[in-house]
């Protein structure tokens, strides 16, 4: 049995935050996370950049990590900048 890790996710996205929650909270992203046992317990907007994006979510240990790597090109294509992705657990 793996332990619960809960995670704390920053990055940049590249639409409004609006249109990124709304993917975000959509049933096909639910479906990504139940795959990965990913659950999610917070998702916000920093009042400073209307851009950056924090998420908490609690998963098994290094089921994050993989659904990145199995889901991040797809995440790309839905206004996920990747590459200012910042994560502590």
């Amino acid at each position: 049995m793996s332990c619960s890790v809960t995670s704390v996710f920053t990055f940049k996205i590249e639409s409004t935050f609006d249109e990124w929650v709304a993917i975000f909270d959509s049933e096909e992203v639910d479906r990504r996370h139940i795959e990965y046992d990913i659950k999610p317990l917070y998702r916000g907007v920093s009042k400073e950049d209307p851009q950056k994006v924090i998420v908490i979510h609690q998963a098994p240990a290094g089921n994050v990590k993989k659904f990145v790597e199995a889901n991040g090109d797809w995440m790309a294509t839905h206004s996920v900048d990747l590459s200012t992705m910042d994560e502590s657990s």
